[in-house]
């Protein structure tokens, strides 16, 4: 078994284990006039109203488990320090069905349409 921390930390209310003695104790403390206060044993069990929690449900508590970090912006996404990598047309996706392959005739088609369109109405402005 580890020994206890030689300064060992106190709860809310001044409590702390005794290293010799493993006992939880008030430890000696110095008044402001010089005289020095007595170390005070605590009974098994005992807890402070200090240091007493509030009581927290299930649901708050799995709440309280995920919680964002103060001034988190919610869906920003840090950006990734590795530098990405452009993906070849071809090498590693999968070639398309035949319904991608008409609808993207399709699309270049609609496109070429609406960009004569729209020169043949320029030129007849024009005259």
């Amino acid at each position: 078994m580890s020994r206890p921390p030689v300064f060992p930390e106190q709860t809310a209310s001044g409590i702390a284990v005794d290293p010799r003695t493993l006992e939880r104790v008030v430890p000696e403390t110095r008044r402001p006039d010089g005289s020095v206060r007595k170390q005070l044993k605590i009974r098994p069990g005992f807890t402070p109203q200090e240091d007493v929690s509030r009581f927290r449900g299930t649901r708050q508590k799995a709440m309280d488990a995920t919680a964002l970090p103060k001034g988190h912006i919610l869906g920003w996404v840090a950006p990734s320090s590795e530098p990405q990598q452009k993906a070849k047309p071809g090498a590693s996706a999968p070639p398309p069905n035949k319904n991608a392959k008409r609808r993207a005739k399709q699309r270049a088609k609609k496109a070429s349409e609406t960009t004569e369109a729209v020169k043949s109405n320029w030129d007849d402005e024009d005259e």
